[in-house]
């Protein structure tokens, strides 16, 4: 919270042009797969790869804005890293397909990982989770040394770190889950049923941006720590 509180403008700015921006676009004219409440999983794969065949572009666009802003952010809070929100930009797109080729490198030892029960999947996710900001704060270039350095830093906290983004993963989703419900229960009231699809969509995409900020900070925090630059490691995660 200190963290985001220090760097709040500049974080907000970012997250409401290349986070919010695109989610709530994506929302009000994409939409999602029609799976009419099938529960059949020919079905369900059938559905999305239709709904990706059609808005493939749009889909790509969306995710490519959206995590470029979530780079900027990690050179926002990066401790070697000032100046100004342009300069941070323009640094994260020096880096951006470094970043992109890491994250395809770590989504691919995770989901080995994920193959062998789950488990050791999300352990190797979060030995890796430092990635991007390890990019950001040493302007790596090498996306294999960001993953070397990541694994080192999280040497003996994988599992601590597994624990922490857990319990606020599901924390976070069941509050933002509470919040859509309770404004579609409240527009579904006022308009007899029909809903105000443009509200719930805003505030679906301000849940969603609001979850995306607190895990990159979370992140940041927990590189801080690891590298001593924050408070006791021990104390933090016993």
């Amino acid at each position: 919270m200190i963290l985001l509180r220090d760097h709040k403008e500049a974080i907000l700015a970012i997250a409401g042009v290349f986070v919010f921006l695109p989610t709530l676009l994506m929302a009000q004219f994409v939409g999602e797969p029609a799976l009419d409440g099938t529960e059949d999983l020919n079905a369900i794969t059938a559905a999305y790869s239709a709904f990706f065949g059609e808005n493939a572009l749009s889909i790509i666009l969306s995710n490519l804005l959206i995590s470029f802003g979530g780079f900027v952010i990690f050179f926002i809070i990066a401790p070697s890293h000032g100046g100004t929100v342009g300069d941070n930009l323009s640094k994260a797109l020096r880096l951006f397909i470094i970043f992109l080729l890491a994250n395809i490198l770590t989504g691919l030892a995770t989901f080995a990982g994920l193959l062998l029960f789950v488990i050791p999947g999300l352990y190797i996710a979060c030995r890796l989770i430092l990635v991007p900001i390890i990019i950001a704060d040493h302007n790596e270039t090498n996306p294999l040394e960001a993953l070397k350095g990541s694994w080192d830093q999280t040497k003996n906290n994988g599992f601590s770190i597994l624990l922490l983004i857990l319990m606020i993963a599901i924390i976070g989703a069941i509050t933002v889950g509470v919040v859509q419900m309770l404004i579609g229960v409240i527009t579904g009231l006022a308009t007899a049923g029909a809903g105000w699809p443009l509200i719930q969509n805003v505030v679906s995409a301000l849940g969603g941006s609001a979850l995306q900020i607190l895990f990159t900070v979370i992140i940041g925090s927990i590189y801080l720590q690891l590298t001593g630059q924050g408070s006791d490691v021990g104390e933090v995660f016993n």
